[in-house]
């Protein structure tokens, strides 16, 4: 159910290539510590952060930038290498089955340093005729005026001869068109300077686009972490102790929908006047148990449930998983 409900999902949200604009996508993992062996898709993983190996479970999402609000598609357990009589598959190949699997087409798909690599970067060119805009790590060797150099040595000794505002942000830059040893496709690299000194190496395939657009477009990957942070801290993303593999999928349904609603409503409020009347507050409460309304008292029909949704002012993307998940046998 869950896979049929993402995948209906994203064809009517995403649609396949029929839209003028160019769809944003934003891939990246998070990692839910656990404690019992006994729960589902949860193995050994290493810990970036802490450096070294421990029980948890980590999930690849892959969503939408939208307005500048990161709308999840699909939410899916990476499972280790470790794991005894299961077909493993890296996280970089679950992306890549994704991509296929959705009929994605003409995208700008954006991820970090850890998926910037030239299996993810070929195949978003080559077979989904997207581009891709990433993170190069610094021991990536690539070729710059003609000549050889690490990304650690480009980046450290580059001269920043461009200024760029992005928010209350001041950026500043340098712009390169390069040839990268792993990759058989020609890049646009851009080494940024933020305001604290710190530099950084963007990569994009679209040699065309301008290096504005490249910083702005990586800039909304940051979308996809506070969707991890919302999650956590405010959906219990990391609480759902459950044993049956099921129970876990679909309680990934669950934080998306509860994500989408929380960002309906928290653009209705920031679009209401500063004091709230009794009744526009009662309006955003009623919203919000809407869907409990809907889901436990009553299955209306799809139209019905759509009217419902659209009268009580849900965004498009809210509507549509509302509606597939009381509803997943419709297409």
């Amino acid at each position: 159910m869950k896979n049929r409900l993402f995948s209906l999902f994203r064809r009517q949200m995403v649609g396949e290539g029929t839209s003028r604009h160019r769809h944003i996508l934003v891939i990246d993992d998070t990692q839910i510590p656990r404690r019992g062996k006994l729960i589902p898709f949860a193995s050994k993983h290493y810990d970036h952060c802490d450096k070294r190996f421990i029980l948890s479970q980590v999930i690849l999402t892959i969503g939408e930038v939208k307005n500048k609000v990161f709308q999840p598609l699909d939410m899916l357990f990476a499972k280790s290498s470790k794991e005894e009589g299961e077909p493993y598959r890296s996280k970089i190949e679950m992306a890549i089955s994704w991509l296929k699997d959705h009929f994605i087409r003409h995208a700008i798909i954006i991820a970090d340093s850890w998926y910037t690599n030239a299996p993810l970067i070929e195949s978003c060119k080559k077979l989904f005729e997207s581009d891709f805009i990433g993170r190069f790590k610094s021991n990536i060797i690539l070729c710059v005026d003609g000549e050889w150099k690490k990304v650690k040595e480009l980046v450290a000794n580059a001269t920043m001869n461009r200024t760029f505002r992005l928010g209350n942000k001041v950026i500043r830059y340098r712009t390169y068109d390069a040839e990268v040893q792993s990759l058989r496709i020609p890049v646009r690299v851009v080494v940024t300077e933020l305001e604290d000194g710190s530099r950084a190496l963007l990569a994009c395939t679209d040699i065309s686009l301008p290096s504005e657009a490249i910083i702005e477009y990586y800039s909304l990957r940051w979308t996809i972490e506070s969707f991890f942070k919302f999650a956590k801290q405010n959906l219990s993303l990391a609480k759902c102790h459950s044993r049956d593999e099921s129970a876990q999928s679909h309680f990934l349904i669950l934080i998306a929908i509860a994500y989408l609603i929380f960002n309906d409503l928290l653009r209705i409020l920031q679009t209401s006047e500063d004091n709230l009347t009794h009744c526009e507050l009662f309006y955003v409460i009623r919203l919000a148990f809407s869907i409990f309304a809907v889901t436990y008292f009553s299955r209306p029909s799809v139209r019905t449930t759509e009217s419902i949704f659209s009268e009580c002012s849900y965004s498009k993307a809210s509507q549509r998983l509302l509606v597939l998940l009381l509803h997943p046998r419709t297409g």
